[in-house]
Protein backbone atom coordinates (compact mmCIF):
# COMPACT_ATOMS: atom_id res chain seq x y z
CA UNK A 1 0.00 0.00 0.00
CA UNK A 2 2.57 2.52 1.08
CA UNK A 3 4.95 1.90 -1.78
CA UNK A 4 2.23 3.27 -3.99
CA UNK A 5 1.71 6.14 -1.57
CA UNK A 6 5.39 7.01 -1.74
CA UNK A 7 5.43 6.94 -5.55
CA UNK A 8 2.35 9.13 -5.84
CA UNK A 9 3.07 11.44 -2.93
CA UNK A 10 4.66 14.24 -4.92
CA UNK A 11 1.64 14.52 -7.21
CA UNK A 12 -0.79 14.27 -4.33
CA UNK A 13 0.98 16.90 -2.28
CA UNK A 14 1.14 19.32 -5.21
CA UNK A 15 -2.44 18.81 -6.40
CA UNK A 16 -4.43 18.05 -3.27
CA UNK A 17 -2.91 19.85 -0.31
CA UNK A 18 -1.52 23.11 -1.71
CA UNK A 19 -1.97 25.68 1.02
CA UNK A 20 -2.30 22.97 3.70
CA UNK A 21 0.51 21.69 5.89
CA UNK A 22 1.98 18.46 4.56
CA UNK A 23 2.51 17.13 8.04
CA UNK A 24 -1.08 17.78 9.07
CA UNK A 25 -2.44 16.18 5.91
CA UNK A 26 -0.37 13.00 6.19
CA UNK A 27 -0.99 12.67 9.91
CA UNK A 28 -4.73 13.07 9.40
CA UNK A 29 -4.71 10.39 6.69
CA UNK A 30 -2.69 7.89 8.72
CA UNK A 31 -4.46 8.65 12.01
CA UNK A 32 -7.34 6.44 10.92
CA UNK A 33 -4.93 3.49 11.13
CA UNK A 34 -3.79 4.23 14.67
CA UNK A 35 -1.08 6.35 16.26
CA UNK A 36 1.30 3.47 17.05
CA UNK A 37 2.10 2.54 13.44
CA UNK A 38 5.55 2.60 11.84
CA UNK A 39 5.96 2.04 8.11
CA UNK A 40 9.16 0.53 6.74
CA UNK A 41 9.69 1.01 3.00
CA UNK A 42 12.44 0.20 0.51
CA UNK A 43 14.07 3.15 -1.26
CA UNK A 44 14.24 6.75 -0.16
CA UNK A 45 11.20 8.54 1.21
CA UNK A 46 10.61 11.67 -0.85
CA UNK A 47 7.85 13.17 1.27
CA UNK A 48 8.44 15.63 4.07
CA UNK A 49 9.19 14.11 7.47
CA UNK A 50 6.33 12.95 9.63
CA UNK A 51 6.74 13.60 13.36
CA UNK A 52 6.08 11.08 16.10
CA UNK A 53 3.94 9.08 16.76
CA UNK A 54 3.62 8.14 13.09
CA UNK A 55 6.94 6.92 11.70
CA UNK A 56 8.18 6.21 8.19
CA UNK A 57 11.49 4.44 7.71
CA UNK A 58 13.39 3.89 4.48
CA UNK A 59 15.87 1.19 3.55
CA UNK A 60 17.71 0.96 0.23
CA UNK A 61 17.74 -2.84 0.17
CA UNK A 62 14.75 -4.98 -0.83
CA UNK A 63 12.41 -5.96 1.96
CA UNK A 64 11.26 -9.55 2.36
CA UNK A 65 8.65 -11.53 4.24
CA UNK A 66 11.51 -12.79 6.41
CA UNK A 67 12.22 -9.17 7.39
CA UNK A 68 8.61 -8.70 8.48
CA UNK A 69 8.89 -11.82 10.63
CA UNK A 70 12.25 -10.69 12.03
CA UNK A 71 10.87 -7.32 13.14
CA UNK A 72 8.46 -9.16 15.45
CA UNK A 73 11.53 -9.69 17.65
CA UNK A 74 12.07 -5.95 18.15
CA UNK A 75 11.18 -4.64 21.63
CA UNK A 76 7.58 -3.47 22.05
CA UNK A 77 6.53 -4.63 18.57
CA UNK A 78 3.10 -6.28 18.66
CA UNK A 79 2.40 -7.06 15.00
CA UNK A 80 4.00 -6.72 11.58
CA UNK A 81 2.46 -7.00 8.16
CA UNK A 82 4.32 -7.61 4.89
CA UNK A 83 2.80 -5.57 2.05
CA UNK A 84 2.82 -5.86 -1.74
CA UNK A 85 0.66 -3.46 -3.74
CA UNK A 86 -0.35 -2.90 -7.34
CA UNK A 87 -3.39 -3.35 -9.52
CA UNK A 88 -4.80 -6.31 -11.37
CA UNK A 89 -7.78 -7.42 -13.38
CA UNK A 90 -10.20 -9.62 -11.49
CA UNK A 91 -12.95 -11.74 -13.01
CA UNK A 92 -15.90 -13.56 -11.46
CA UNK A 93 -19.58 -14.14 -12.05
CA UNK A 94 -19.12 -13.32 -15.75
CA UNK A 95 -17.74 -9.83 -15.04
CA UNK A 96 -14.30 -8.25 -15.13
CA UNK A 97 -12.86 -5.26 -13.31
CA UNK A 98 -9.45 -3.69 -12.70
CA UNK A 99 -8.91 -3.00 -9.01
CA UNK A 100 -6.25 -2.15 -6.45
CA UNK A 101 -4.51 -5.30 -5.27
CA UNK A 102 -3.08 -5.56 -1.77
CA UNK A 103 -0.81 -8.46 -0.88
CA UNK A 104 -0.86 -8.63 2.92
CA UNK A 105 -0.73 -10.89 5.93
CA UNK A 106 -3.52 -12.28 8.07
CA UNK A 107 -3.14 -9.54 10.71
CA UNK A 108 -3.78 -6.67 8.29
CA UNK A 109 -7.26 -5.81 9.66
CA UNK A 110 -5.84 -5.48 13.18
CA UNK A 111 -2.80 -3.55 11.97
CA UNK A 112 -4.82 -0.98 10.00
CA UNK A 113 -8.00 -1.02 12.09
CA UNK A 114 -10.16 -2.34 9.27
CA UNK A 115 -13.17 -4.60 9.70
CA UNK A 116 -14.39 -7.63 7.81
CA UNK A 117 -18.03 -7.22 6.85
CA UNK A 118 -18.73 -10.75 5.62
CA UNK A 119 -16.94 -14.05 6.09
CA UNK A 120 -13.38 -13.89 7.42
CA UNK A 121 -10.00 -12.45 6.53
CA UNK A 122 -6.99 -14.38 5.26
CA UNK A 123 -6.08 -17.27 7.61
CA UNK A 124 -2.82 -17.63 9.51
CA UNK A 125 -1.07 -19.76 6.91
CA UNK A 126 2.66 -20.18 6.42
CA UNK A 127 3.52 -16.81 4.87
CA UNK A 128 5.85 -18.54 2.40
CA UNK A 129 3.21 -21.02 1.21
CA UNK A 130 -0.25 -19.52 1.79
CA UNK A 131 -3.42 -20.88 0.28
CA UNK A 132 -4.98 -19.05 -2.68
CA UNK A 133 -7.64 -17.18 -0.73
CA UNK A 134 -8.92 -13.68 -1.43
CA UNK A 135 -10.93 -10.99 0.34
CA UNK A 136 -12.87 -8.41 -1.66
CA UNK A 137 -13.30 -4.73 -0.96
CA UNK A 138 -16.95 -3.72 -0.60
CA UNK A 139 -17.15 -1.91 -3.96
CA UNK A 140 -15.39 -4.70 -5.84
CA UNK A 141 -17.85 -7.18 -4.35
CA UNK A 142 -20.82 -5.02 -5.36
CA UNK A 143 -19.57 -4.57 -8.92
CA UNK A 144 -18.94 -8.28 -9.46
CA UNK A 145 -21.66 -9.93 -7.39
CA UNK A 146 -24.29 -7.29 -6.63
CA UNK A 147 -26.43 -8.51 -3.74
CA UNK A 148 -25.33 -12.13 -4.11
CA UNK A 149 -23.17 -13.82 -1.48
CA UNK A 150 -19.67 -14.28 -2.95
CA UNK A 151 -18.25 -16.44 -0.16
CA UNK A 152 -16.79 -19.65 -1.50
CA UNK A 153 -16.87 -18.44 -5.10
CA UNK A 154 -13.87 -18.70 -7.36
CA UNK A 155 -12.32 -15.47 -8.62
CA UNK A 156 -9.63 -14.97 -11.22
CA UNK A 157 -6.92 -12.52 -10.17
CA UNK A 158 -4.40 -11.62 -12.85
CA UNK A 159 -5.12 -14.94 -14.56
CA UNK A 160 -4.78 -17.00 -11.37
CA UNK A 161 -7.61 -18.63 -9.45
CA UNK A 162 -8.45 -17.79 -5.86
CA UNK A 163 -11.34 -18.60 -3.53
CA UNK A 164 -13.23 -15.73 -1.88
CA UNK A 165 -13.34 -16.08 1.92
CA UNK A 166 -14.43 -12.60 2.94
CA UNK A 167 -15.58 -9.08 2.11
CA UNK A 168 -14.31 -5.98 3.91
CA UNK A 169 -16.52 -3.31 5.40
CA UNK A 170 -16.61 -0.04 3.49
CA UNK A 171 -13.66 2.20 4.42
CA UNK A 172 -13.19 4.89 1.77
CA UNK A 173 -9.97 6.49 0.52
CA UNK A 174 -6.49 6.91 1.92
CA UNK A 175 -4.09 9.28 0.14
CA UNK A 176 -6.13 9.01 -3.04
CA UNK A 177 -6.43 5.21 -3.03
CA UNK A 178 -9.88 3.63 -3.06
CA UNK A 179 -9.67 0.85 -0.49
CA UNK A 180 -13.17 -0.40 -1.25
CA UNK A 181 -12.37 -1.08 -4.91
CA UNK A 182 -9.71 -3.61 -4.12
CA UNK A 183 -8.84 -7.21 -3.40
CA UNK A 184 -6.64 -8.62 -0.63
CA UNK A 185 -4.54 -11.74 -1.19
CA UNK A 186 -1.54 -13.20 0.69
CA UNK A 187 1.66 -11.20 0.20
CA UNK A 188 3.58 -14.18 -1.18
CA UNK A 189 0.86 -14.80 -3.77
CA UNK A 190 1.02 -11.15 -4.79
CA UNK A 191 4.79 -11.43 -5.21
CA UNK A 192 4.26 -14.36 -7.57
CA UNK A 193 1.55 -12.51 -9.45
CA UNK A 194 3.71 -9.44 -10.00
CA UNK A 195 6.91 -11.49 -10.45
CA UNK A 196 8.70 -9.50 -7.78
CA UNK A 197 10.82 -10.61 -4.87
CA UNK A 198 10.69 -7.59 -2.59
CA UNK A 199 7.87 -6.00 -0.63
CA UNK A 200 6.67 -2.43 -1.04
CA UNK A 201 6.63 -2.06 2.72
CA UNK A 202 6.18 -3.50 6.19
CA UNK A 203 3.66 -2.21 8.71
CA UNK A 204 4.91 -2.33 12.29
CA UNK A 205 2.49 -1.89 15.19
CA UNK A 206 4.01 -1.32 18.60
CA UNK A 207 2.80 -1.00 22.18
CA UNK A 208 1.22 2.48 22.42
CA UNK A 209 2.62 2.83 25.93
CA UNK A 210 6.20 2.24 24.75
CA UNK A 211 8.64 5.13 24.24
CA UNK A 212 8.87 5.70 20.51
CA UNK A 213 12.64 6.21 20.58
CA UNK A 214 13.09 2.72 22.07
CA UNK A 215 10.92 1.20 19.35
CA UNK A 216 12.96 3.01 16.70
CA UNK A 217 16.19 1.82 18.32
CA UNK A 218 14.99 -1.78 18.27
CA UNK A 219 14.04 -1.65 14.60
CA UNK A 220 17.41 -0.13 13.75
CA UNK A 221 19.21 -2.82 15.71
CA UNK A 222 17.42 -5.67 13.95
CA UNK A 223 17.92 -3.98 10.58
CA UNK A 224 21.66 -3.81 11.27
CA UNK A 225 21.75 -7.50 12.16
CA UNK A 226 19.96 -8.39 8.95
CA UNK A 227 22.35 -6.26 6.93
CA UNK A 228 25.48 -7.72 8.51
CA UNK A 229 24.35 -11.35 8.40
CA UNK A 230 22.63 -11.31 5.03
CA UNK A 231 19.88 -13.42 6.64
CA UNK A 232 16.87 -12.98 8.86
CA UNK A 233 17.26 -13.27 12.61
CA UNK A 234 15.00 -16.31 12.39
CA UNK A 235 17.83 -18.13 10.62
CA UNK A 236 16.38 -18.46 7.10
CA UNK A 237 18.95 -17.38 4.48
CA UNK A 238 18.03 -14.20 2.64
CA UNK A 239 17.48 -14.54 -1.10
CA UNK A 240 19.78 -11.60 -1.79
CA UNK A 241 22.49 -9.74 0.16
CA UNK A 242 21.42 -7.06 2.64
CA UNK A 243 23.49 -4.12 1.43
CA UNK A 244 21.46 -1.10 2.41
CA UNK A 245 20.84 0.92 5.51
CA UNK A 246 17.76 2.03 7.35
CA UNK A 247 17.24 5.73 7.91
CA UNK A 248 14.59 7.80 9.63
CA UNK A 249 12.51 10.28 7.72
CA UNK A 250 11.36 13.11 9.95
CA UNK A 251 11.59 13.50 13.69
CA UNK A 252 10.67 9.99 14.84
Amino acid sequence: MYGRVARSSKFLFQKQIRGQGVHNYVLAEFAQFGSNLIIVEPGHITTAGVPSPVGIFATVRPLTIDDAEALLHAPYVLMTDAVVAGNAEIAANGKRRRVNLFGVGSDMPQVLHLNVGMGSFLPHDDQHAPRAFAVLGSLAKEELFGDANPLGSRIEVGGRRFRIVGVMESKGQMLGMELNDGIYIPAQRAQELFNREGLVGIHVVYDPQAPTDKVVEGIRRISARLRLRGRSVLGRPSSRPCTGTITVSGNV
